[in-house]
């Protein structure tokens, strides 16, 4: 039986040279999603059928959860979205740093509802290669 693996989002609340990662807060899930663009190398020469090579790669990060407005992994996300920085994100499984890199937050969203918790959506999209992280 396959094992539920904890995922969680962690992000530079720190700066380059002492980065300190912290969790967004409150989350409930995260969508990491990476593609990679093909490049068409058909020719006369390929017996009619198509061929490929990679591309260009991408990579995007969705996450939702509890709006915790002291949570600082979600402030440095909304400074960052605000003031147009690049921001460093690191995926933690279950307690252990994985992989990292440089993301845009493309969109945040906030919901109040009258009769239950606030909760928060967040996206961002990668900037550059994402990264293992090194034991320690």
């Amino acid at each position: 039986m396959p094992k539920n693996v904890k995922i969680v989002l962690l992000v530079n609340t720190g700066d380059e040279t002492t980065p300190v990662f912290s969790p967004v807060g409150g989350q409930r899930n995260a969508t990491f999603s990476e593609e990679a663009e093909t490049i068409d190398l058909t020719s006369e020469d390929s017996a009619g059928y198509q061929e490929f090579d990679y591309g260009l790669g991408s990579w995007t990060i969705e996450c939702d959860g509890l709006y915790i407005p002291t949570a600082e992994g979600y402030k440095a996300l909304k400074d960052a979205q605000r003031n147009k920085l690049i921001i460093k994100a690191r995926i933690q499984e279950d307690g252990q740093p994985v992989e990292e890199g440089d993301v845009l937050v493309t969109s945040r969203e906030l919901e109040g509802a009258y009769d239950g918790e606030s909760t928060y959506n967040v996206s961002l999209q990668g900037s550059g290669k994402l990264a293992a992280v090194p034991a320690s």
